[in-house]
């Protein structure tokens, strides 16, 4: 009897997620917050909606940092004089005086994208109340991605949140035919479910970082690599817009 590939599926889409998806974080400006950077690569760091004024690291010449004075944030590696680091808190601040802690945990990874989100306005998104588990514990905005990611790809779990079907070619690129199947809804983020189809007499290479666009959180691809006339599922998680 043929073992199901669904659970191979399942894991290699989550491993995608975790090398690629974009870390939003909440709470740091109460507690300590832990976040996977990469080791070697370049970082970003962004606070959601606001500037960064200031950036000081617990080590000194420990990180090297290029500002992105047009953005508002920055990107960072770790010296490369410093293998063995371990650990690094930066306390960054805002332009509006919120000051931010964080915990650099050095990981084999590609370039990470660190957003910090400020402390909620009433009535903001980031004031929302937080999902929760059936003991009362909040669950972390990562798991909703993650969790969502794995709704849209195992057809046993869709009918646990709202969907909508769509079936709409996407313009993308000439070498491929792009098709958004469905849409689902859970809380304040939307899923979308793609088909991508290599049209091409050539093989195609996919890369997440060529879906990403403002409001996308975690792009997840099942091949990354498509002979012609071959396709694949793409699983994009955005944030929901007011409208939906």
């Amino acid at each position: 009897m043929k073992k199901s590939s669904r659970p191979i599926l399942l894991l290699a889409l989550l491993a995608s997620l975790n090398a690629h998806a974009t870390q939003v974080i909440e709470g740091a400006d109460r507690n300590h917050v832990q976040v996977n950077i990469s080791a070697k690569e370049q970082n970003r760091l962004a606070v959601e909606g606001r500037r960064i004024a200031s950036v000081v690291p617990s080590q000194k010449d420990v990180i090297s940092v290029v500002k992105d004075e047009a953005l508002g944030a920055l990107y960072f590696t770790l010296a490369s004089d410093t293998p063995s680091v371990g650990t690094v808190t930066l306390f960054v601040s805002d332009d509006k005086g919120v000051t931010y802690k964080v915990i650099l945990v050095p990981r084999p990874v590609s370039g990470e994208e660190i957003i910090l989100r400020p402390p909620g306005e009433k009535g903001g998104p980031a004031s929302a109340a937080p999902r929760t588990t059936a003991d009362g514990r909040a669950v972390s905005y990562q798991r909703k991605i993650k969790d969502l990611v794995l709704v849209m790809a195992d057809p046993a779990l869709q009918e646990s949140v709202e969907s909508i079907a769509v079936n709409k070619e996407v313009p993308l690129w000439k070498e491929g035919r792009l098709v958004l199947l469905t849409k689902y809804l859970e809380g304040d983020l939307v899923g979308e479910k793609y088909r991508l189809t290599n049209v091409s007499p050539s093989d195609m290479l996919l890369v997440e970082q060529e879906l990403y666009r403002r409001g996308v959180r975690a792009v997840s691809i099942e091949h990354h690599t498509l002979p012609a006339g071959d396709g694949t599922d793409i699983f994009l998680v955005r944030e929901r817009k007011e409208n939906e």
